[in-house]
């Protein structure tokens, strides 16, 4: 009889778990101190500082709830966003896959598609390549999807090498380009003449994208047509939480075309 334990896809959330549990812990230690430390100013000044951590707890934790399967099931929410917005079905790419369920989806909704999985699957991140093969084989789709380590500021593909580029909160992440435009350019580079991007991030954050409108134009500069931007609250209801600006209050989906060349 075969092993039963892993026939269910293990998709993590956004959230690393471990600046949940340093957060907390923190919180914990402080907390502790307030209550049965004796001196009046060192229960003062703990219970004072244990207040930011609380409230970073309580927000990841909540969006720890949010995203997951057992609670708002946000992140797959947010994945059938961009899915819906994908036409093409043929050669795919998913950069910054994460633990596999943005491309096993749209593995699973186009099934003639040859598909592309990358990301850097960095130490102190809590996916691994293993883990996307493994959901891929329970989810039986692995026969169509290649995952590759690789950063996102240097693709390995050639120029005009697919026909579709998605990418989901993975390019304000990326460590080794400090002009993120770049790396936007960098997924752009690889989408054939033609081809449709769909594209999920913090956009609205200018400490890390520049200005908005600034953005829009270097990418319809940079050959981009039918631009369109969207505010994710404006195109999908969330709770109250995940609008916080530290989750995905500036977080904008921005889809079109790369223009023909021409001949």
């Amino acid at each position: 009889m075969e092993n039963q334990l892993n026939t269910k896809a293990n998709y993590q959330t956004w959230i690393r778990m471990y600046k949940l549990l340093i957060f907390g812990g923190i919180s914990l230690l402080l907390l502790f101190v307030t209550i049965f430390t004796i001196p009046v100013y060192l229960r003062l000044l703990s219970g004072m500082l244990a207040l930011p951590f609380l409230y970073i707890t309580l927000i990841l934790s909540n969006s720890v709830y949010q995203f997951a399967a057992f609670g708002g099931n946000y992140q797959s929410k947010i994945h059938d966003l961009i899915v819906s917005r994908v036409r093409g079905d043929e050669n795919i790419l998913d950069i910054g896959t994460g633990s596999g369920s943005l491309i096993i989806k749209l593995a699973k909704t186009f099934p003639t598609s040859r598909l592309t999985g990358i990301d850097y699957w960095g130490g102190n991140w809590e996916y691994s390549k293993a883990q996307c093969e493994q959901n891929a084989q329970i989810e039986g789709v692995s026969d169509r999807i290649h995952f590759l380590k690789a950063s996102a500021s240097n693709l390995p593909f050639q120029d005009d090498e697919f026909d579709v580029v998605v990418s989901c909160l993975t390019f304000h992440e990326v460590k080794d380009a400090s002009n993120k435009t770049d790396v936007i350019k960098e997924a752009l580079r690889v989408l054939k003449p033609g081809g449709e991007f769909v594209f999920m991030d913090l956009f609205m954050d200018e400490n890390t994208f520049g200005d908005e409108k600034e953005l829009l134009s270097a990418l319809k500069q940079h050959g981009v047509s039918e631009l369109n931007s969207d505010k994710l609250a404006d195109v999908l209801h969330m709770p109250k939480i995940l609008l916080n600006k530290k989750v995905l209050g500036n977080a904008m989906m921005l889809s079109g075309k790369n223009s023909k060349r021409k001949s």
